[in-house]
């Protein structure tokens, strides 16, 4: 036998061998993601669908799902548009607190905050009497 084509041979088992264990490993992942959406649609909880709307889940109809705005809008969606469970990215109330108290600039834990004062070694009774050196004389 011609070893060209024994290499030939070889390397299309190898390739044959990579792409099966890659569909494999794609076709569980996509399992997974499944039954991680499906664990998800529970009405009550906050899901993400992949246009990047936020929503709590109202009902489930088969291939249905109503979701909820925080505003109480509803609308329906295709529960292959569900990416999964996750929180939304809005301010929760004590990050709203603490952004209030940042800028009226009360500290936190109620403290007031502390402030040095930095006294130069000059005082304006020691200063030199002539005119400064960066000034032009006329």
């Amino acid at each position: 036998m011609d070893p060209m084509l024994l290499m030939l041979i070889i390397m299309l088992l190898v390739f044959w061998l990579m792409s099966r264990f890659a569909r494999r490993q794609q076709q569980r992942m996509m399992d997974e993601q499944k039954r991680r959406t499906e664990e998800a649609l529970v009405p009550g909880t906050w899901v993400r669908t992949r246009a990047g709307f936020y929503g709590t889940v109202v009902e489930v109809d088969g291939e249905v799902v109503t979701l909820a705005t925080p505003l109480g809008d509803e609308s329906l969606w295709a529960t292959s548009a569900i990416v999964g469970a996750e929180e939304p990215p809005f301010a929760s109330a004590d990050e709203d607190a603490t952004e209030a108290d940042e800028q009226t600039g009360a500290e936190p834990d109620g403290a007031a905050p502390q402030i040095e004062h930095v006294q130069d070694s000059a005082s304006p009774q020691e200063a030199p009497e002539g005119p400064s050196e960066s000034q032009p004389q006329a």
